[in-house]
């Protein structure tokens, strides 16, 4: 078993807990609204580790071209029932394969890349640069630290799937060799009600 089958097993009860999430999460949405303003209408922004969509449909309501990439199928099914007016693709945000050069003018990836380990950030980080216009932003968020918590079971289901902390530190290097220039980097203390408790880590980058 692997992320994305991980990911299948649980698509269903996920979209289920964490679509609505944002409604709690006062500054991912004003990043979000930061994201919107940075990328200034120039073409489509992509949610990229988009799940079931709530990330593209944030965007989308508040006046931005989106879409999402996924790796998981399953995930996909759930975005694309509660969001059928948006399009959602599948590709393993590694390689992007299938996505054309200069795709976005912007990324999200909220909470995708604790999913890759760190020797294969560069990779995904070339990526993310491949598929940007020149002038492409994109917003990460990422739990900070310096562990990995491993799941088997998630929700009463059998998986294999790690959750791979990060430095703000780490992050900004990574990006920087990919041919990024950080903007901005920001953390704050987790919102218990709604979402694990861990520290969380932004950063805009530019390409």
């Amino acid at each position: 078993m692997n992320t994305q089958s991980s990911y299948d097993r649980v698509a269903e009860e996920y979209a289920r807990r964490v679509y609505g999430e944002l409604a709690g999460k006062p500054l991912d949405r004003k990043l979000l609204d930061w994201l919107i303003e940075k990328v200034d209408g120039r073409g489509m922004i992509a949610d990229i580790g988009c799940g079931p969509g709530q990330i593209a449909r944030y965007l989308s309501d508040h006046g931005a071209a989106a879409c999402g990439v996924d790796l998981s199928p399953g995930m996909l099914a759930q975005a694309r029932t509660l969001n059928p007016d948006l399009e959602f693709t599948q590709a393993d945000m590694r390689t992007l394969e299938g996505i054309a050069d200069g795709a976005y003018a912007g990324i999200s990836a909220f909470y995708s890349i604790i999913h890759v380990p760190e020797s294969e950030l560069a990779q995904a980080f070339a990526a993310f640069k491949r598929v940007l216009q020149p002038g492409g932003v994109v917003l990460l968020a990422f739990h900070l630290g310096a562990e990995i918590k491993h799941l088997d079971e998630w929700w009463g289901e059998p998986v294999s799937v790690d959750f791979i902390f990060y430095s703000r530190e780490t992050i900004k290097q990574k990006l920087t060799e990919a041919g990024f220039t950080v903007e901005e980097a920001l953390e704050r203390d987790p919102y218990p009600e709604v979402e694990f408790a861990s520290r969380r880590g932004y950063i805009f980058a530019r390409v």
